[in-house]
């Protein structure tokens, strides 16, 4: 049998911890909990016991929950961290959002509450090395482009800044990306539960917000390229760029509604932020990795495995489950190398897009492609449906580099290598 979960649930106020009670009394079989009222109380707690999730008010007296989510990401790195609260001003968002994984509005409806901590604990499933697990779960920012940063910099310092154009060059950047969407989840802002785009989440967080997170909390790194000179961070992007917009298309081709062709966008965007990890955290494995698959060839993911027993889709899954991400966006993120369904699913259109970025986009001469694979037979290996897809993005997406020829005898031969 399973051992349980262990979770502590941090609050100054009786009736909130014993509402919490009332609320998660059916998780009791699957769920060992505990309720303290006080920020001091929860450091002896974890002292003497072994948690996976610590969830926390933050407004609290004595030691707030920023400063205890903080002692222990600093101390138990491995724990889940969560916030539950209301709205708090942006200097108590700097203080914590270091030490947060993710946000819970308060008060919060049971269902809300027990999906978002199974939501986090579910992005696990896909990462089983217990370094790799903690490592992660320490993560608190992803290195980002030193051009995209400095114009944001630059465009925040004007005299009358654009968040048009700062929305625009966040956007140009997996790990700023990553993070927004980690903010967007937080009730601190008030936003809506649903936002459509990451222009809108940017748009309505406002230029106050932005520049203080930007500029005054260093929550966002400057990635120095001299460490690993083979990985290029613009390149990632650019790719993870037109997966995004292949991804999109392809759903929307295939008649999808509006909510599936948006998280393909999203998915695409993020769907290498593991590589991030990876490339920042260990730079000479990672630079043996991509030195093995510029001179010998193969599929990155399947070298990082044998280095790192994991590869980068795990790794991005965990870290964007942990900060929030929808499952569905998580899932696909995982298994975009695996997935071998023909289900019409997220993870479908954005496996088929990495796999068409790879094999039918020209870019760059030194651009490793990936291999067609037999196991999305049959639609891959479909002449009429990839010719309707490429079709498809040429008429609709200009932006996506050169394509290989498209007429049909020019797929049927690629397809045909595919399966030898």
């Amino acid at each position: 049998m399973q051992s349980q979960i262990h979770i502590l649930f941090v609050d100054d106020e009786p009736n909130v911890l014993a509402a919490l009670k009332r609320m998660l009394r059916a998780k009791h079989d699957e769920w060992a909990m505990d309720f303290i009222e006080s920020g001091s109380k929860a450091t002896r707690m974890l002292e003497e016991k072994t948690y996976d999730v610590i969830i926390s008010d933050i407004r609290m007296p004595g030691m707030d929950g920023a400063e205890l989510l903080t002692r222990v990401k600093e101390k138990y790195p491995g724990i889940i961290r969560i916030a539950l609260s209301g709205q708090v001003d942006l200097n108590e968002v700097i203080r914590s959002i270091r030490a947060v994984h993710q946000y819970i509005s308060k008060p919060c409806e049971a269902d809300n509450l027990i999906e978002k901590i199974e939501g986090a604990l579910l992005s696990r499933s896909v990462l089983t090395d217990e370094t790799m697990l903690n490592l992660v779960t320490e993560i608190e920012s992803l290195p980002v482009i030193p051009r995209v940063f400095q114009e944001i910099q630059l465009e925040l310092n004007s005299k009358a800044p654009s968040i048009d154009k700062i929305a625009s060059f966040i956007t140009q950047d997996v790990g700023l990306v990553a993070k927004i969407l980690n903010l967007v989840n937080s009730p601190f802002f008030g936003l809506p539960s649903h936002i459509a785009s990451v222009h809108q989440a940017i748009t309505m967080l406002g230029l106050e917000t932005i520049e203080s997170l930007v500029l005054s909390t260093h929550l966002f790194s400057m990635y120095d390229e001299s460490t690993l000179p083979n990985f290029n961070l613009t390149l990632l992007w650019e790719h993870c760029f037109r997966v995004s917009n292949i991804a999109r298309l392809i759903a929307e081709c295939e008649g999808e509604d509006r909510r599936l062709v948006t998280q393909c966008r999203m998915a695409g965007l993020l769907h290498d932020v593991g590589k991030l990890i990876l490339a920042s955290y260990f730079p000479d494995k990672y630079g043996a990795v991509l030195n093995i698959a510029a001179t010998k060839g193969g599929p990155v993911y399947d070298l990082e495995r044998k280095v790192y027993k994991t590869s980068h889709a795990e790794v991005g899954a965990y870290l964007m489950g942990l900060w929030g991400v929808s499952p569905e966006v998580v899932h696909g993120i995982g298994y975009h190398h695996s997935h071998n369904k023909m289900d019409r699913s997220l993870t479908m259109y954005l496996s088929v897009a990495n796999i068409i970025d790879h094999n039918f986009v020209v870019f760059n001469d030194d651009y490793v492609k990936i291999k067609l694979k037999s196991g999305l037979a049959p639609i891959i290996h479909d002449e009429s449906k990839m010719l309707k897809w490429l079709k498809y993005l040429e008429d609709h997406w200009f932006g996506v580099g050169e394509f290989y020829s498209a007429d049909p005898e020019s797929i049927k031969n690629m397809l045909t290598r595919s399966k030898e």
